[in-house]
């Protein structure tokens, strides 16, 4: 849980930003690895993406928060 005072502060910020960036690009790896085999990876990422690339998956999973549950 992060305060106001966190939220503002450019350190603790950028470092809760990196870990958030770490945590999407490895979700992307997972979806896209994961869609090789799996047929509700591949939807989302078809749903999601134009060309389905890792950029792509990153992208999207930033714009919709986090694939639907």
């Amino acid at each position: 849980m992060t305060t106001a005072v966190e939220d503002e502060c450019p350190v603790c910020n950028s470092s809760q930003r990196a870990k958030e960036r770490f945590a999407v690009a490895k979700v992307a790896e997972h979806i896209l690895e994961k869609a090789r085999r799996d047929q509700d990876h591949q939807q989302w990422i078809d749903e999601y993406t134009t060309n389905g690339t890792l950029a792509e998956i990153r992208e999207a999973l930033e714009q919709h928060d986090r694939p639907r549950q």
